[in-house]
């Protein structure tokens, strides 16, 4: 019997601790609803990476939302329709928005992850991130990744902002081009080595690829796309095996396009 009580004054104890803990909080909820927004602290993640999204620019996307913060309530704050207007812009990739009880509205914004920018036949400029999806350039800002032009085409409007791969499936089209060049800009953006060796990617008439190197005065041949990943390892097994920045500029091109062979062509 004394067992059967000590396990009843037990539960009764943790019975009344939980309705204490529930008091609590609902007084901190109360007390938090009557606080007022007196200031937003925004952090945007990878800023030194990419700068398409300034701090500044967030009060203005709420603004032209018709969303006001400052001076109301923090319980009344439309949090989820804050995110909503931030992730419709295409740089911002994701965005959480909260308020705290002391006033502050907190902002987190994840930007797109831009690794090309592609100057489009038909004049249409626009970036494609890691992901696939499409960015329209923002003028305060150019990052800093390879440019791709030439023959590629844009099979989407001017004003088109999401997953391309998306608009294929939609469209029931595909374009092979943009595919294969989406690929090999991932996985330039994923080589330390790469990334500081590629500045252009260049689309001939023919449909060839020309790649521009940051390093040297040549032109890298890489043919079609097909198995450019084993075209890259050879041609970085030459770089590696010592070939110097005057040899470099000895040639004039380097051809990855036959097998297992790099052709060198030495300037005249």
């Amino acid at each position: 019997m004394k067992k059967i009580a000590n396990i009843s004054l037990i539960a009764a104890l943790l019975a009344l601790m939980a309705a204490g803990a529930a008091a609590t909080l609902l007084h901190a909820r109360r007390q938090a609803g009557k606080v007022l927004c007196t200031k937003v602290e925004v952090v945007i993640a990878d800023s030194s990476d990419n700068r398409f999204v300034r701090k500044e620019d967030i009060p203005a996307i709420f603004r032209r939302s018709g969303i006001t913060y400052f001076g109301r309530r923090v319980g009344e704050i439309p949090t989820q329709a804050m995110e909503q207007a931030l992730t419709e812009r295409s740089l911002i990739r994701r965005a959480n928005v909260y308020a705290t009880a002391d006033g502050t509205l907190h902002v987190t914004i994840v930007q797109r992850k831009p690794i090309v920018r592609v100057y489009a036949d038909n004049g249409q400029s626009f970036y494609i991130d890691d992901e696939g999806f499409i960015i329209r350039p923002y003028s305060g800002y150019t990052s800093h990744v390879p440019v791709a032009s030439g023959r590629i085409a844009a099979p989407f409007g001017s004003s088109f902002r999401g997953s391309m791969f998306a608009f294929f499936e939609e469209k029931k089209k595909d374009d092979r081009t943009l595919r294969q060049l989406y690929a090999f800009a991932r996985y330039v953006s994923r080589s330390a080595f790469w990334q500081a060796q590629v500045e252009q990617i260049y689309v001939t008439e023919q449909g060839k690829v020309e790649l521009i190197p940051r390093v040297g005065a040549h032109i890298i041949r890489l043919g079609d796309f097909d198995s450019f990943e084993y075209k890259l390892r050879k041609l970085e097994a030459m770089y590696q095996k010592g070939m110097t920045l005057k040899g470099w500029n000895a040639y004039e091109t380097i051809d990855l396009s036959f097998g297992n062979q790099v052709i060198c062509k030495r300037k005249m």
